[in-house]
């Protein structure tokens, strides 16, 4: 079954971060590995629950093993949530934290990422800034 088409009577909210999961898994296996380290880097990223690991990790697994590429759910995604830059620029971010999360930000990851900014609208110039704007704001929070 499709990932989008099971959770389709998803509130709002509930689909934002089934995408932001969705994505992730898919920049993380882009290197050909998803490890444990960058599941526990999502998790901490996302606020959650004690209960709720155990669905986050079900739903980045369904994620990292959806047949459909991370330009097909980044279609969805901006479908689902319309023009609602700030939080499609904050998806990028989260993109590009977990690209480095591992320290290691390869030429595949990169590409991901513009890949998920072209289906967003999101030109170069513009992803340069988001990043600038939002990383710091990133690494701050979790290394404080």
């Amino acid at each position: 079954m499709d990932i989008w088409e099971k959770y389709k009577a998803e509130s709002y909210q509930t689909l934002c971060i089934i995408g932001i999961l969705v994505l992730s898994a898919k920049l993380c296996k882009a290197d050909g590995h998803f490890s444990q380290h960058e599941k526990d880097e999502i998790l901490k990223i996302l606020p959650h629950d004690k209960n709720q690991k155990r669905i986050i990790e079900n739903i980045l697994d369904e994620g990292a093993n959806d047949k459909n590429n991370i330009s097909f759910h980044a279609q969805v995604i901006k479908k689902k949530l319309g023009d609602n830059k700030e939080f499609l620029e904050f998806i990028l971010a989260v993109l590009y934290k977990l690209g480095h999360s591992d320290h290691v930000y390869s030429e595949e990851e990169d590409l991901e990422i513009r890949k998920v900014a072209h289906e967003f609208g999101i030109k170069e110039s513009l992803l340069s800034k988001i990043l600038n704007k939002f990383s710091f704001n990133i690494f701050k929070v979790n290394n404080a």
